[in-house]
């Protein structure tokens, strides 16, 4: 019984590490993107440009 235990823990480990180094990469990805959010609105709100006020560039309906 242990055997097939350590067997099925030996095959489901490189899948499981995958998960968490995704899962880490991810939020790795999603913390940056809030800090240079975060930098660019302290910015505009700096230079007199309030939140909410930046160009309409790539923007459809205007």
């Amino acid at each position: 019984m242990e055997i097939v235990g350590a067997v099925v823990i030996g095959i489901l480990l490189p899948s499981v590490k995958k998960l968490v180094n995704s899962l880490a990469y991810r939020n790795e990805a999603r913390g940056k993107a809030e800090i240079i959010r975060a930098r660019r609105e302290a910015r505009e709100t700096v230079s007199g440009r309030g939140a909410g006020k930046g160009s309409k560039r790539g923007r459809t309906d205007a």
